[in-house]
């Protein structure tokens, strides 16, 4: 999947979320509601909606930024980490979530912020060259 497919997959998913959470509203018009959230085009939605726009890189950081998603958020797949490949995996993420539940906004924001360095680091910087 190319980093077009990839954007467009999760600007779907966005949009579908934010349908989801706004099931009491009528369905026409939900486009123009979520371009008012994004502060972006409607038409310019509409044509990303049905595959006849890219998403720019501009586009891609106003998105995360009005949703407050990390930077590069739009860029990575998501479904890839839906369901640990194993009981160790499985371990983690269960006290990860855990943790993460655990702490207040403030402390939430600081675990993102430090596990997104972690992540930009280079794999020797991180510590997750294999030794």
């Amino acid at each position: 999947m190319n980093s077009a497919q990839i954007r467009h997959k999760n600007f779907l998913k966005l949009f579908s979320q934010f349908m989801k959470q706004h099931a009491d509203l009528p369905q026409r018009g939900m486009l123009k509601l979520f371009a008012q959230r994004l502060n972006l085009s409607e038409r310019y939605l509409s044509h990303i909606k049905c595959n006849r726009k890219n998403i720019g890189n501009n586009v891609a950081r106003t998105i995360e930024e009005q949703l407050k998603l990390p930077h590069g958020w739009m860029d990575r797949e998501h479904d890839v980490f839906t369901m640990p490949v194993d009981d160790k995996e499985r371990l983690f993420v269960e006290t990860a979530l855990t943790l993460f539940r655990a702490q207040p906004e403030a402390a939430r924001e600081i675990m993102i912020d430090l596990l997104r360095q972690r992540l930009e680091a280079s794999p020797w910087q991180a510590g997750l060259s294999s030794a």
